[in-house]
């Protein structure tokens, strides 16, 4: 048996009743690795029994007397891609019919946990959750993992708040809280044997090579688990995207992300615990919340769930872990304690009781910008203001304690976010205190940044707590070609090499014309973090065939573009959020589509003839044509703005972009997102946020 180098390290090994990896068994399966190398057998496209030779099926597709809804989905999927590699449909038989249709003299690709895997040896009850076994024979090939039923009809997020109609047999694609190993499994055999790509959402996105002979693999076993117990990009269908798009936009999306194997086997939804406490408690327990300067206990604005917590309170440790009891009886999936502190502006203080302040060592940093943010809340002391990391540790150690006598496996979830967004300097955590990193700003980052960045999440692992990324970088870039995918690669495997062992993303917004290799390189690093960033990229660049280096010089020269992109430029509104659809007019400029414009063309050139890859260009000409319209009505908007005989100008660029959006409705998706950042920037009005 062999298994996969890229997920074995953390994750191929036991998990506690917490769903975390259990100490214990690292030093075990580490030397169990090494043996295990010894007998793996290299994957090959070209070795194996037939699967299609001529137009001919030389195969079944097997599935179980009553396959779950995950294995019907994972069939039609490998079907499908069969279909157009070969042009040769490969039929579905249950097992039970095999022997009675008379086939049995063809070779066999099994799907699902069956009589037959069983009889080879195969069992998966033993596996994390989307993990896979496969075993190759004479034979047969056989994709077992470790599923569930799934919900026909039901997304398991309130991230897909939709309506799922006319989508047969869609649960897995749109509930990535199921588990899913044999879809995974099939994901995995039609990369390693039929070569595919999934490059973007839909068709045009999808590689599939064309092959007369398509074979089942070398003869071997590979068990497979996910590097990460949770990895999701959130998708955002924002107001101003037309409710009739929106249900397929979802789905579509979801289609992709599970071909990117991204799920979460564990539950993160755990957002800033304390929203709701004001509410609750401001009457009753005013000593659960944070003494502000001026000596009150109260929010200091009127969004009261931004108030901070007192959080060396004995009563508000217990208060948390009742809620914890209650919320554990009620949804089994979010097992760990919630310690994420509200969230803040830089009006509301941090609590300035004796007892908390004490709990900050006297060698904590101090935080920059001391007048100004002391200003902020009204603090007229000389204590100073300092890193409050040591304070939350602590907070996150009383929150366990207290919750290990209701369960010895109890776990805290809190954030390294704000003014405790630095790692401690005296308090240890322990691997039973999971820690999200909010990654630093916008791409692209100057070398100090990325060195700050590594520092910080180095910092948090040497407290001995487990992290996750909870990164905002695909929030950035707007609809332009902001390509930053190398920069961010390198950022994602240092992590993934140093205790990551999940990631939640804010946002994805589904720019794939413009910013295909940003989520591209999202998406493999997900399958394989071990994966050389620029393999990954030419990987990407391939699937144009023909044009491929035309493509490759393409998104590079976006790429010098983006980079021009600095610290000052990135920072000037909504943490870098929406500074391209404010001020990215200055970086894109006219000048800069003419050169695009240009190299794409030479692709074209490159790929005549080849309809697919045409196709492929076209999709991402239209996606420039629609960022070059949306950079000339921000400029329209900026000119009118210093001379008002200019309006009708703007009038008309903003009129080319609804109408080329309008006329695209199918290519620009989330027109909900721009339309936003549009609002923000001040050229677009938010009664346009309808939908």
């Amino acid at each position: 048996m062999s298994i996969s180098r890229r997920h074995f390290l953390r994750n191929s090994i036991g998990l506690t009743s917490a769903g975390l990896v259990a100490p214990s068994l690292l030093l075990q399966h580490s030397e169990a690795f090494a043996g295990m190398l010894q007998n793996s057998v290299p994957r090959a496209a070209n070795v194996g029994f037939k699967v299609v030779e001529n137009n001919t099926a030389h195969a079944i597709i097997v599935t179980p007397e009553n396959p779950s809804h995950v294995v019907q989905y994972a069939v039609q999927e490998l079907q499908s891609h069969v279909l157009t590699a070969t042009g040769v449909k490969l039929e579905i038989v249950s097992e039970k019919d095999v022997d009675t249709l008379g086939k049995t003299t063809l070779n066999r690709i099994y799907v699902g946990q069956s009589a037959a895997s069983q009889n080879v040896g195969i069992r998966v009850d033993d596996l994390a959750p989307n993990s896979f076994r496969k075993k190759t024979i004479a034979n047969a090939v056989f994709l077992i993992g470790k599923d569930d039923n799934g919900k026909p009809t039901e997304p398991a997020t309130r991230s897909y708040a939709a309506h799922w109609k006319g989508f047969v047999i869609g649960a897995p694609p749109l509930d990535d809280a199921v588990s899913m190993g044999s879809l995974f499994a099939v994901y995995d055999w039609l990369e390693q044997q039929v070569g595919v790509k999934w490059l973007w959402p839909g068709e045009a996105g999808t590689f599939v090579p064309t092959s007369k002979v398509l074979l089942g693999g070398a003869i071997g076993d590979q068990t497979v688990v996910p590097s990460l117990i949770h990895s999701r990009p959130r998708i955002n269908a924002w107001k101003g995207m037309d409710p009739n798009l929106k249900d397929h936009y979802i789905y579509d999306t979801c289609v992709w992300l599970r071909r990117q194997r991204f799920a979460r086997g564990v539950s993160f939804e755990y957002g800033h615990a304390y929203t709701k406490y004001w509410d609750r408690f401001g009457a009753t327990h005013p000593e659960y919340f944070a003494l502000r300067p001026d000596g009150v206990r109260a929010p200091a604005t009127k969004r009261s769930e931004l108030v901070q917590m007192c959080v060396s309170t004995p009563a508000l440790h217990q208060q948390i872990i009742e809620d914890w009891q209650i919320q554990r009886k009620n949804s089994s999936s979010l097992p760990w304690i919630n310690g994420a502190e509200n969230d803040k502006t830089d009006k509301d203080p941090s609590c300035t009781c004796p007892v908390c302040r004490a709990w900050d060592p006297p060698n904590a940093p101090l935080l920059k910008n001391q007048e100004e943010r002391k200003a902020a809340i009204g603090d007229t002391s000389n204590v100073p203001m300092v890193s409050l990391s040591d304070r939350y540790a602590k907070f996150w150690l009383a929150l366990q304690k207290e919750g290990e006598k209701h369960d010895p496996n109890a776990t805290v979830i809190g954030y390294a976010y704000a003014d405790y967004s630095q790692p401690p300097v005296a308090t240890k955590l322990n691997d039973r205190i999971i820690i999200a990193i909010v990654a630093p700003g916008p791409f692209p980052l100057s070398k100090q940044e990325e060195a700050d960045f590594k520092k910080l999440w180095d910092g948090w692992a040497a407290t001995g707590a487990r992290l996750y990324l909870r990164p905002n970088f695909f929030l950035t870039g707007y609809c332009m070609p902001y390509i930053f995918a190398r920069e961010y690669g390198e950022i994602y495997k240092y992590a993934a090499a140093h205790n990551m062992i999940a990631d939640d993303y804010d946002s994805l917004l589904s720019m794939w014309g413009v910013q295909g290799p940003n989520y591209y390189m999202m998406g493999r690093l997900n399958v394989d973090p071990s994966l050389n960033v620029d393999d990954v990229l030419k990987d990407y660049y391939a699937a144009f065939g023909p044009a491929a280096t035309q493509v490759q010089k393409y998104f590079s020269y976006w790429e010098s573009v983006t980079l021009k992109c600095d610290t000052d430029f990135r920072t000037r509104s909504h943490g870098g959020w929406g500074s391209v659809s404010m001020a990215g007019d200055e970086v894109f400029t006219p000048e800069t589509f003419v050169k695009g414009k240009a190299l794409l063309q030479d692709a074209k050139t490159a790929a005549a003839g080849n309809g697919e890859v045409s196709a492929r260009l076209e999709y991402l000409d239209l996606w420039l044509q629609h960022a070059d319209l949306c950079m000339q009505a921000l400029a329209a908007f900026h000119a009118q703005r210093k001379n008002a005989a200019l309006k009708s100008t703007f009038d008309q660029a903003k009129k080319a972009v609804d109408d080329f959006r309008e006329t695209h409705a199918n290519l620009i998706v989330n027109v909900g997102v721009l339309k936003q950042l549009e609002v923000w920037s001040g050229w677009r009005k938010a009664a346009e946020l309808t939908g």
